[in-house]
């Protein structure tokens, strides 16, 4: 496991149909600007290119890096609201159908909901986990069962309609009680459309949560006796516009004092 990887969150502004073909094109408009970063990992938002997955996988060879891009998967005349993993050579190397799908997605796009198995994969630098929008952070399952696998980062690819605010609330609280860091990718604020829907997305606030930097057991016990919330973990947070920003995230005080926070907390895995 690498104790440091490089992230590229894109937070874009779709076309207004999540089904646009000429969201891939934006996608990759985007990721270009990332060249030249040397990146560990891409990230892009919940349905976002939607399409594409060839182009994604061709663009995460250019740029020697894992990406996480949304997608509306068919299978089997099925419709399911996936992240797809790419690796470096551009190959996808994990799939993760949401769960908890709304009554927007099952009533204006026809998506079904996944078996509610959520799994680790595992990439040069660690294990990441990659649930999709409110399986993170609005019920404890999806963290709960990565964290018995042993992931290293959470990736939440999302996009809201509401409870923009709460999903960091909740996210912070996922990363509390697994003691891991997470990366939270939103679309910028956009108005879409749904058939002939129009509903205005309250996009922006992607973010980079992660437990303070630790070297020792020492570090540690300070950190704990004196620790009174937790807002300080929230060390990226984005505003509402389109942009690409590169942050550096930490994995080795998670990976270090997980045992230990769990013991020193009496938290159980049962």
């Amino acid at each position: 496991m690498k104790e440091m990887i490089r992230v590229a969150i894109i937070q874009p502004k779709p076309y207004p149909s999540p089904e646009d073909p000429r969201n891939i094109g934006h996608a990759l408009q985007l990721m270009e600007k990332c060249r030249g970063e040397q990146l560990d990992v891409v990230c892009l938002p919940e349905y976002f290119p939607a399409m594409g997955e060839r182009e994604i996988g061709a663009a995460a060879r250019r740029l020697n890096c894992y990406v996480i891009a949304g997608v509306i998967e068919e299978d089997e005349g099925k419709r399911y609201d996936t992240a797809v993993l790419f690796n470096r050579s551009g190959r996808p190397v994990g799939t993760q159908r949401k769960f908890s799908v709304g009554a927007l997605e099952r009533e204006r796009l026809g998506v079904l909901a996944g078996d509610g198995v959520f799994r680790g994969f595992e990439t040069d630098f660690g294990k990441v986990g990659i649930p999709v929008g409110i399986d993170f952070w609005g019920q404890p399952e999806a963290a709960r069962q990565l964290s018995y696998q042993g992931v290293d980062i959470v990736f939440n690819p999302s996009v809201f309609t509401s409870l923009r605010g709460h999903w960091k609330t909740g996210s912070l609280v996922r990363a509390f009680d697994n003691f891991i860091p997470v990366v939270g990718i939103n679309t910028a604020d956009y108005n879409a459309m749904f058939g002939e829907k129009r509903i205005h997305q309250h996009g922006g606030g992607s973010f980079v949560l992660q437990p303070p930097k630790m070297l020792d057991r020492d570090d540690f016990n300070r950190w704990a006796r004196s620790v009174d919330n937790i807002q300080s973990w929230a060390v990226t947070e984005l505003d509402e516009l389109e942009q690409v920003h590169v942050a550096d995230v930490s994995l080795a005080s998670g990976a270090r004092f997980r045992g230990e926070f769990y013991n020193r907390f009496g938290f159980k895995r049962l």
